[in-house]
């Protein structure tokens, strides 16, 4: 029995649905611009447009616009039996409007993206593996919860419930407040010097690389997380006050540190020690797909062990992705990679 899928909203996130959807076997149709809509069906993102009367008949509809238009467009859909879910990245003020109405709504929020934004960058594989947040509340349907759930594995990703409000406060302090801290350093820094930024090594860069962010994008994400992002500003706020007042006590000072190392063990972090056995390895890259995997894939096949792994991004067309491998792996990597067409850089 063929099941429809609608989608409002087809971008890199609503994109990635639909050929994901669309390889379990969903009939998609979206929701766009005509021209959004032409370059969809152009990359098999969707089977057609469509429009919202229509979409209101579907089973599932995704909504996966901007985040200040969602709240508006659960208003747009009713009346409606159908399904609903969203991709939205602060949940509260959306969860609330949909129960309100009475709409069947399982408040959702994939884990996964990039920096770059378009259909033209949806990826069918962009969900695999990652963690995807469904926000239900005490009235929300526990079917229709299986339902969302179930699709969301039809994506590859890993569905995880949490509170609507827990959630925005999750967000706030994992993902908000850090783009709130790369705008402010890159500030400080460039009021400091100009030419500061020139200067900066590999850590500055890597807590700031989300100040690249897509301006329009966060500003509305921000200002749609708000309340939370204000709890979270208040908290960062005083602990940056504390700090300040130890910070010559080195005693003190290396308290901090040791706790902040146990916090970051405790959220899953991988912590590497360079002690001269191990060893970074950079890779410059293009964007282009598949990249990262040729790199991963080379090196596993020839049973080199990949310790931990980042990107560092330099624009939206390079990037270096970056190797953590034992040091006598290295140099077997580096002669590998250039015979492969890379180039590698030990970082030491």
């Amino acid at each position: 029995m063929s099941r429809t899928l609608g989608i409002v909203g087809v971008g890199l996130i609503g994109g990635s649905v639909g050929l994901a959807a669309r390889d379990s076997g969903w009939n998609v149709v979206g929701v766009d611009s005509a021209d959004v809509l032409e370059e969809a069906a152009q990359s098999g993102a969707i089977d057609r447009a469509s429009t919202l009367k229509e979409v209101r008949e579907a089973d599932l509809v995704v909504l996966a616009a901007p985040i200040s238009k969602v709240t508006d467009l659960v208003g747009d859909l009713t009346p409606t039996d159908a399904l609903i879910t969203d991709v939205a990245s602060a949940k509260g003020a959306i969860v609330r409007r949909a129960e309100n109405l009475g709409l069947r709504f399982v408040g959702g929020h994939p884990m996964a993206g990039s920096q770059l934004s378009g259909v033209a960058n949806a990826s069918s594989n962009l969900f695999d593996g990652a963690r995807y947040f469904l926000t239900p509340t005490g009235r929300t349907d526990p079917e229709d919860y299986r339902e969302v759930a179930g699709f969301v594995r039809e994506l590859g990703a890993v569905p995880t419930a949490v509170d609507p409000e827990k959630h925005d406060l999750l967000m706030a302090a994992l993902s908000h407040l850090p783009h709130l801290m790369a705008a402010a350093l890159l500030k400080v820094a460039s009021d400091i010097s100009p030419e500061a930024l020139s200067f900066a090594g590999p850590s500055f860069r890597d807590l700031t690389r989300v100040g690249a962010s897509n301006p329009e994008l966060w500003s509305d994400i921000l200002a749609e997380n708000a309340p939370a992002l204000g709890e979270a500003l208040a908290a960062f706020a005083g602990a940056m006050a504390q700090l300040g007042s130890e910070i010559k006590d080195r005693e003190i000072m290396e308290g901090r540190f040791l706790q902040a190392r146990e916090a970051y063990d405790a959220l899953g972090g991988i912590l590497v020690e360079k002690d001269g056995v191990n060893v970074d390895v950079a890779i410059p890259v293009e964007n282009r797909p598949g990249v990262f995997a040729e790199v991963t894939t080379l090196l596993g096949s020839n049973n080199i062990n990949i310790l931990d792994l980042y990107v560092r991004h330099s624009n939206t067309e390079r990037a270096a992705l970056v190797l953590t491998l034992d040091d006598e792996a290295a140099q077997q990597a580096r002669e590998l990679l250039r015979i492969a067409g890379f180039t590698a850089e030990l970082q030491g």
